[in-house]
């Protein structure tokens, strides 16, 4: 019981037992209005029941419900741009990329005042009607002079040959040229060779045959047409009957290059 409960009940009591002030008996009310002695105050009574824990709140409120939870609030503005970071490691190398097109052709070149242009050094040598039946030896020679020694030589042969077979059954002869007496070896012998295995095929055909030559000093140089026989490691023993420029126009034209 509270303390406002403990008191109530000692004056509802006070009450009943003295009653009201001026309820005393007219015998026993003093004409005077006089009291008597106060009496002795009476033993302090029990203490009250403890009240309920408070809140511990920041307010007056009675309650600390927490409320819901609010709306998010509006985005903020953009944030200034951060420093330029440190570069980063190189990276792995790509693959190669396709060919480009092919460019457009260039203009033709030309000399300007004070300048000289090189001539092309380039001859051609020419017969009518060779009629050669030589086998083994020389059919022509003509004279080049070349003008550098850095240069290349390219010499070509263009006319017709002919081979039957002696033997009835196969023949093989060999055209050649020769530079200053020797065969061509850089970067090989320039040279054709015609085999042949039918029985009297008297046929001639046109058979040009070119190639070019280093490590010809300059100067003159002597260029030879040469027939001979077949390598007769290969088993070619039988030569046959050669024939070169039949009645018609041959030619060996040497170029420096």
């Amino acid at each position: 019981m509270g303390v406002i409960t403990v008191l109530s009940t000692i004056v509802a009591l006070g009450v009943i037992v003295f009653g009201e002030p001026g309820d005393l008996p007219e015998r026993q009310q003093c004409n005077n209005c006089c009291y008597g002695i106060p009496g002795v105050p009476g033993i302090p009574g029990a203490a009250g029941i403890p009240g309920q824990p408070g809140y511990n709140t920041d307010s007056c409120s009675t309650s600390d419900i927490k409320g819901a939870v609010g709306q998010p609030g509006a985005k903020g503005d953009q944030g200034p741009i951060g420093p330029k970071g440190p570069p980063g490691p190189t990276g792995l190398l790509g693959e190669y990329g396709l060919p480009g097109e092919r460019g457009a052709p260039g203009y033709p070149g030309s000399c300007s005042s004070g300048c000289s242009c090189p001539k092309r050094n380039i001859k051609e040598f020419a017969w009518v009607n060779i009629n050669s039946e030589l086998e083994s030896g020389i059919i022509k020679t003509v004279a080049f002079t070349k003008q550098e020694s850095e240069t290349l030589l390219r010499v070509a042969w263009v006319g017709n040959l002919r081979l039957i077979p002696k033997s009835g059954t196969y023949g093989c002869r060999r055209w050649y040229f020769t530079l200053n007496g020797s065969e061509c070896k850089t970067p090989a012998p320039i040279d054709a060779q015609i085999y042949e295995n039918t029985n009297r095929d008297d046929s001639h055909r046109p058979a040009p045959f070119e190639g070019t030559c280093s490590g010809i000093s300059k100067g003159a140089v002597n260029i030879a047409l040469n027939i001979g026989g077949c390598d007769a490691a290969h088993g070619h023993k039988a030569q046959g009957d050669a024939y070169t420029g039949w009645l018609s126009t041959s030619r060996i034209i040497v170029e420096e290059i």
